[in-house]
């Protein structure tokens, strides 16, 4: 195997300046930043998710859906905004512009962009899930972290398409896990890609650490974020939406020990999220 076909620095700069990529769309880019001012107002943040009518009609379906539950039906911005809350507009709108990353075809022949997808919203929704169960004051910022956690892999299915096939016939080969294969082949892993990523998009350290953290084995009280996604992860692939084998991935024990989950509730939360995962999809059309 070859060590570190492309280095990173490299990689930071294809990044940089590839469309659609290496930049989010400008309304999305201006919500995130809306968002996490303090002095912003809702008005503000509705007026400006009004400039894009696909952005518009993909909040008001959602706000719609099943999973909010309003008890009428939602005509406005300012109204979804309201039954929703900032924190989920803001999953909702960097959640359309990742779905519409993950629908363009890659170069991998062994990348599944589908699955991709379906392993990231189920991470994302055990994520929140949770976080709740845990307690955290924000949900809706573990389900961004949760749906972003292997960003750094559609990189590699656009620039290292070939590194990421022999990591992926790696991991089958030898029954390894994903992430070891790539570190093996390249030298990095999908986290480190993922990070370039996050920075290009000027995402908060309050999301860029724990997606940095992901993999590893770290408590609640070090990393809540990480330590939530990381036990999000092993919960999706166990719960069916695997990218690999689901047999690899077992909670470590800090994750486990922190977030106080007993084995007689284990396998409820993965039946759990399978059925949350069916709402999300609902409420996000997908």
């Amino acid at each position: 195997m070859e060590a570190k076909t492309m280095e990173l620095s490299a990689l930071a700069i294809r990044v940089a300046r590839t469309p659609g990529l290496g930049m989010l769309p400008q309304v999305t880019s201006q919500v995130l930043r809306l968002v996490d001012n303090p002095n912003a107002s809702p008005r503000q943040i509705g007026a400006l998710i009004e400039r894009d009518a696909g952005l518009t009609s993909k909040l008001l379906k959602t706000a719609n859906s099943a999973y909010y539950g309003a008890p009428s039906k939602i005509k406005t911005v300012s109204q979804a905004i309201s039954v929703m809350g900032l924190s989920a507009v803001r999953s909702v709108v960097v959640g359309q512009a990742y779905q519409q990353m993950t629908s363009v075809r890659g170069a991998s022949k062994r990348f599944d962009r589908l699955v991709f997808w379906q392993h990231s919203l189920a991470t994302a929704t055990a994520a929140r899930m949770l976080a709740k169960l845990k307690g955290w004051r924000d949900p809706e910022e573990a389900f961004l972290v949760g749906l972003l956690h292997d960003a750094g892999r559609l990189v590699m299915d656009r620039f290292l398409a070939n590194e990421l096939d022999q990591a992926i016939s790696l991991s089958l080969t030898r029954v390894i896990s994903l992430s070891d294969a790539e570190r093996e082949v390249l030298g990095y892993t999908h986290v480190e890609v993922g990070d370039l990523l996050a920075e290009q998009w000027n995402l908060p350290e309050s999301v860029r650490i724990p997606l940095r953290r992901h993999h590893e084995d770290v408590s609640f009280e070090e990393c809540p974020l990480g330590c939530i996604v990381h036990a999000a992860n092993v919960l999706a692939h166990q719960a069916g939406f695997a990218l690999g084998a689901p047999v690899l991935y077992e909670l470590p024990f800090t994750v486990r020990q922190t977030l106080g989950i007993p084995e007689t509730q284990y396998e409820g939360l993965k039946q759990a999220t399978v059925q949350e995962v069916v709402k999300v999809q609902e409420a996000l059309r997908i």
